[in-house]
């Protein structure tokens, strides 16, 4: 008598499938992510066209108008305003003044420049600007343990900055700079001595430390000192000091600073780490398997439970006899 093959075997389920519409999500998150880490993120990181701050400095002086003149201490305040001219593309014009002057109000030394700067790595532009400038304007982002070459509004010139250590500033990660400058020529910046530039020019000498937040390039903290001195330039000698001071952030300006390079280090975090690392894992949450049914055979009825007890055995064995 013949029998029905009924060893018992379960069919295999066919393969689970990804939908077409699975795929084309999965690949749209990933796209996704792409484009926030490549080209959201280093939008962001641009200058931005309406760039514009402001710093202060507290600093202690000793000044005097001609070399053998008295010594006068004063407190002083500075100030460093920039503000953008125009932007177009990739280049900004800014405008950077600096500005010197008593408690009283009183101003004893002021500069102001045209700066191109590159609104991409924040570099000083050639060809732009009231002088040929080199290096960069700002620290820019991702800034690395190096030797920098910048020049700002602070200085007529260019400065030097060199990683020195690791430190915090209010809990927060910073890279610590030495900074030098070295025979600037500031005579305009002093013309309002009796015998500048009639007799003598007026150059500078200073150092200082530079607290940087790495990922965003602001500068948390700053301090530096400094000597500006009577210079004969058809003997290349220097004759006597004229100004010697020292000065640090503002507590106000510091608490600013350290607020922006906050928010932007979460920013940077964000669109360049978490945000483009949500959207991968999403995607591939796309492939993830579900849950596998057992499929019946084709024409055939799922067995309830009770059809697989010992009387449904039974029924079997008696049909293969």
């Amino acid at each position: 008598m013949r029998t029905d093959d009924l060893d018992g075997a379960e069919p295999r389920p066919e393969p689970r499938r990804l939908p077409r519409r699975g795929w084309r999500l999965a690949l749209g998150l990933w796209l996704l992510a792409a484009v926030t880490r490549f080209w959201i993120a280093p939008q962001w990181e641009r200058l931005p066209a309406d760039y514009a701050e402001e710093t202060s400095y507290q600093a202690q002086s000793r000044a005097r108008e001609t070399p053998t003149g008295k010594w006068e201490d004063t407190p002083l305040i500075a100030r460093r305003v920039d503000q953008t001219l125009v932007a177009s593309g990739d280049t900004a014009i800014v405008q950077g003044d600096v500005h010197w002057s008593t408690q009283a109000g009183q101003v004893l030394f002021e500069t102001a420049g045209i700066y191109g700067v590159d609104r991409r790595n924040l570099r000083n532009l050639s060809g732009y600007g009231n002088v040929d400038r080199s290096g960069q304007f700002l620290f820019p982002t991702h800034l690395q343990r190096a030797v920098y070459r910048y020049w700002d509004p602070l200085y007529v010139g260019p400065r030097t900055a060199t990683f020195e250590r690791s430190d915090a500033v209010a809990g927060l990660a910073v890279y610590v700079f030495h900074f030098t400058a070295r025979d600037l020529d500031e005579t305009a910046g002093f013309s309002h001595l009796p015998d500048v530039p009639e007799r003598y020019q007026a150059h500078t000498d200073a150092d200082g430390t530079l607290w940087i937040e790495p990922n965003s390039g602001i500068v948390v903290d700053y301090q530096e000192r400094g000597v500006s001195y009577f210079f004969e330039a058809a003997t290349r000698r220097r004759v006597a000091d004229l100004f010697v001071w020292s000065d640090h952030f503002t507590p106000q300006t510091r608490a600013a600073q350290l607020k922006l390079a906050t928010a932007a280090r979460l920013r940077s975090k964000a669109l360049e780490g978490w945000l483009p690392l949500a959207l991968l894992l999403c995607g591939a949450l796309c492939f993830a398997p579900g849950r596998r049914r057992r499929l019946p055979l084709p024409g055939s009825t799922p067995a309830s439970p009770s059809a697989q007890g010992p009387s449904a055995q039974g029924s079997l064995a008696e049909g293969s006899s």
